[in-house]
Parts: C-alpha cells; sequence; structure tokens
C-alpha cells in the first residue's frame, strides 16, 4: 500500500512538471536562472521514482532525461515557450544526480525501511 501511493504522488508530479512546462510563465529576470530550477525538478523526480523503484535506476535517468527532451520539443509547438538544449542538459544532469543520491540512500537505509513492492 505505501509503494502504490509512492508512487502515485510520483506520477503526480510528472503531470505537475509538464503543467508547468507548457502553461504560459513570465521569464526569469537573469537569464539562464531557470536552469537551477530544472535541474532541482528532475533530480526530485528521479529521486522519489529511484525510492520507489529501486532496481530500475539507469532506466529512472533514462526516462526522466528523456521527458525533459519530450517536454522541450512541446515547448517548441506552443506560441509562448521555446525549445532549449541548456533546458533538456540541465533536465539530465538534475535526473541523473536524482538517480545517483536514490542509490546512495537505498544503500544507507536499512532493508526493513525500504519501500517494497506489495505482497500479493
Amino acid at each position: 500500500m505505501i509503494r502504490i501511493a509512492f508512487e502515485r504522488l510520483a506520477w503526480a508530479y510528472v503531470a505537475f512538471i509538464w503543467l508547468m512546462s507548457l502553461i504560459p510563465l513570465s521569464m526569469p529576470a537573469v537569464p539562464n536562472s531557470d536552469k537551477i530550477g530544472h535541474f532541482l525538478a528532475y533530480g526530485l523526480l528521479a529521486l522519489w521514482f529511484g525510492l520507489a523503484r529501486q532496481q530500475k535506476l539507469p532506466l529512472i535517468w533514462f526516462t526522466a532525461s528523456l521527458m525533459g527532451v519530450a517536454i522541450e520539443f512541446a515547448q517548441a509547438l506552443t506560441p509562448y515557450r521555446s525549445f532549449d538544449l541548456k533546458d533538456m542538459l540541465a533536465n539530465a544532469c538534475g535526473a541523473l544526480i536524482g538517480t545517483l543520491l536514490a542509490a546512495f540512500l537505498l544503500r544507507l537505509l536499512p532493508h526493513n525501511l525500504r519501500i517494497h513492492p506489495e505482497k500479493p
């Protein structure tokens, strides 16, 4: 039950990232300062899924990075957002650090405190 709730929250966060990435927002006052937000958003995404899906860390990094690429292409199709390679790089770097942090935390957590798959 805990794992299912954890994963549902993670999927809700995915929807939140898509929403925030595709709605019109004002540009940051400092050029490229949005890269920090990209890094943190995708780092949290990868960390969250990494803790929920403990055995699939490389796939989590790849999928989160691919989502960042897809969002950039989707933004290019809107009149109020733009495609940015630096955003894709920030997304992938954040996802990598989040994945590595998940791997590190999983090594530290005692086995009985980890989120386990539900028993049938």
